[in-house]
């Protein structure tokens, strides 16, 4: 895309001339899911009963993956040619071949609806998958094997640290446990419960770039900042709007300096993560929030799901050195 850059700016004014480059209404569905491929160079989007592709070098769209006969619900990228994704009812997760739009595999094991599938960050053939049935299993596509098994207890949602050594769970929107995947059979190494003020319900859980912090989405009104080696609730975001208790994931920014989350003013807010305050606001077209914020891994590029796919970058302003004093 044109105003796409390699290196991610360090500041403040970058995240605030960010702007739609691209939106995209291909599907009348509700948007479900997202994933970026390693190399940052394309984008899925799961609508129900159809895989949504779009190629982020030049801001096309490509080709979908219908799946209506099972229909599609979260999805990952397991290489840049195959992702694994669930539908929106069963336990089972399916291997698909994008390139040659072909299921490889069939992985059995949940027995409910999966609510978490995370590729491992350095290695992302393998990857972890979460459920209903209150399981956490471990998968190796190339294997096909599912070679480990956790009893959480309760429905987790899940999410690996950066060096992908290190994975969470976050049970009853209060209990985050961690554990080393090299050892996950001997238990968690550390066990938080996470002291907070509110009955907002936990609805992602995701390390912060730099591995230091945890960043907790919610039904509610409050996104959670916490430190990933205390368990030390640190910020409550909460001046954004979401009066309908819509199920949000903010995204953190590449340095881990802000956060970013929808709200029901069109708008979207930005946190500065050392003081908690909002540090901006971005304009989007629609009342309801932007429910899924992320960031591209290698391009600075932000990615919205909403009522349409929006594809943000900075603005011609930004870029050639025009943005006015502030």
């Amino acid at each position: 895309m044109n105003n796409a850059t390699e290196m991610c700016p360090m500041e403040l004014a970058a995240y605030q001339a960010l702007r739609p480059a691209k939106r995209f209404t291909d599907s009348r569905n509700v948007l479900l899911d997202l994933a970026h491929s390693g190399d940052g160079s394309s984008l899925m989007v799961s609508a129900t009963d159809v895989i949504l592709f779009y190629d982020l070098k030049d801001g096309s769209k490509e080709k979908p993956i219908e799946c209506k006969k099972y229909g599609v619900d979260l999805l990952e990228y397991t290489t840049d040619d195959t992702c694994a994704h669930s539908d929106t009812k069963g336990g089972l997760i399916r291997l698909l071949n994008i390139t040659k739009n072909t299921y490889i595999r069939y992985l059995p094991g949940h027995t409910k609806r999966i609510c978490g599938i995370k590729s491992n960050p350095q290695h992302r053939e393998k990857f972890i998958s979460s459920s209903e049935d209150g399981d956490v299993r471990m998968f190796d596509s190339r294997t096909f094997d599912n070679y480990g098994l956790l009893r959480a207890g309760h429905p987790p949602l899940i999410a690996f640290d950066p060096d992908g050594i290190i994975f969470a769970t976050a049970t009853k929107s209060e209990t985050i446990r961690l554990f080393d995947v090299r050892s996950f059979d001997l238990g968690p190494f550390s066990v938080f419960r996470i002291m907070k003020n509110d009955d907002d319900e936990w609805t992602n859980i995701e390390f912060t770039p730099c591995g230091k912090f945890i960043l907790v989405s919610t039904k509610g009104a409050g996104v959670k900042w916490i430190d990933a080696f205390s368990g030390k609730l640190v910020h409550n975001f909460c001046d954004h709007k979401n009066p309908r208790n819509v199920s949000l994931r903010a995204t953190v920014t590449p340095d881990s300096d802000y956060v970013m989350v929808g709200s029901a003013d069109r708008s979207i807010y930005i946190y500065n993560t050392e003081t908690g305050n909002v540090a901006g606001k971005l304009s989007t077209p629609y009342p309801e929030p932007s429910h899924i914020l992320d960031f591209n891994p290698k391009l600075f590029l932000m990615t919205t799901l909403g009522r349409e796919v929006m594809i943000w970058t900075p603005d011609s302003d930004y870029l050639f050195g025009r943005l006015p004093e502030r």
